[in-house]
C-alpha cells in the first residue's frame, strides 16, 4: 500500500513538473511580415523557440531583443514552412531517405516511446527513419529536461540502440561539421537553411529549394 501511494506521489509530481514546464502565457503578439510572433513567458517550453500552428513562431522577450533574433526567425520560419506542405517528406524520402511518421515502427522498446521528447516543429510525424534502418529520436533524460534530451539510434535491423552510422556522416556532416540537431530532418533542415551547409545532403536540400 505504502508502495501503491508512493508511486501515485511521483506520477502527480511528474505530472506538475511537466505541466509547469510548458505552461505558456503570451505576454505580446507582434506581426512580422506573413507571421505573428508571439512574447512568450521564459518558462514556456524552457525558453526554448518554437512554432504553433501555420504562421506563428514562439520565442522569449530575451531572444526578441537579443543578437541572434535574425537567426532565430530564419529557422523558425523554415518550420512554418514545414508546418504548411507535405512536400518536405516527400523530399526527406526521394533525396534523403528519411521516412518520417507519426507511430513508431514495430520493435521500438516501449520505455523509449514513452520517454519521447516531444518538439512542436515535429510533432505531426516525429519518427524519422533513415534508409528504412535507422530511427532517429530525442528523449528525456532523468531531469526530464526540454535542453538536456538524448538523441537515440536505433537500429531496426539489429533491434539495438548504436551510434550514429557511417554511412549517415558521409551524407549529412561536411567539412562545417554534422547538424547540430540531427534528431529528425526538420531540425537539420532548419538548421541549414538558417546557417548553410555544405554536406552532400545539403546541397540536395539547396538545390530542391531553388
Amino acid at each position: 500500500m505504502i508502495a501503491l501511494l508512493i508511486l501515485v506521489a511521483v506520477v502527480i509530481g511528474v505530472y506538475y513538473f511537466l505541466k509547469r514546464r510548458d505552461d505558456c502565457s503570451i505576454l505580446q503578439t507582434i506581426r512580422h511580415g506573413d507571421y505573428d510572433v508571439e512574447i512568450v513567458n521564459a518558462d514556456c517550453k524552457e525558453g526554448l523557440p518554437h512554432t504553433t500552428g501555420p504562421h506563428t513562431v514562439r520565442m522569449t522577450r530575451e531572444d526578441w531583443e537579443g543578437p541572434r533574433r535574425d537567426d532565430i526567425l530564419r529557422h523558425e520560419v523554415v518550420h512554418l514552412k514545414q508546418r504548411r506542405g507535405a512536400e518536405w517528406r516527400d523530399f526527406y524520402k526521394s533525396q534523403w531517405g528519411y521516412t518520417c511518421s507519426a507511430s513508431p515502427p514495430d520493435g521500438v522498446p516501449t520505455d523509449f516511446v514513452s520517454r519521447l521528447r516531444p518538439n512542436p516543429d515535429t510533432a505531426a510525424h516525429p519518427w524519422a527513419t533513415w534508409r528504412d534502418r535507422w530511427l532517429f529520436f530525442p528523449v528525456f533524460t532523468e531531469d526530464g529536461s526540454l535542453r538536456g534530451a538524448e538523441v537515440i539510434v536505433w537500429d531496426l535491423e539489429n533491434h539495438r540502440q548504436t551510434s550514429i552510422p557511417e554511412e549517415w556522416k558521409a551524407e549529412f556532416c561536411g567539412a562545417r561539421g554534422c547538424p547540430h540537431q540531427y534528431e529528425h530532418p526538420h531540425e537539420i533542415s532548419a538548421e541549414w537553411i538558417a546557417g548553410g551547409s555544405d554536406a552532400p545532403a545539403a546541397k540536395k536540400l539547396f538545390a530542391w529549394m531553388k
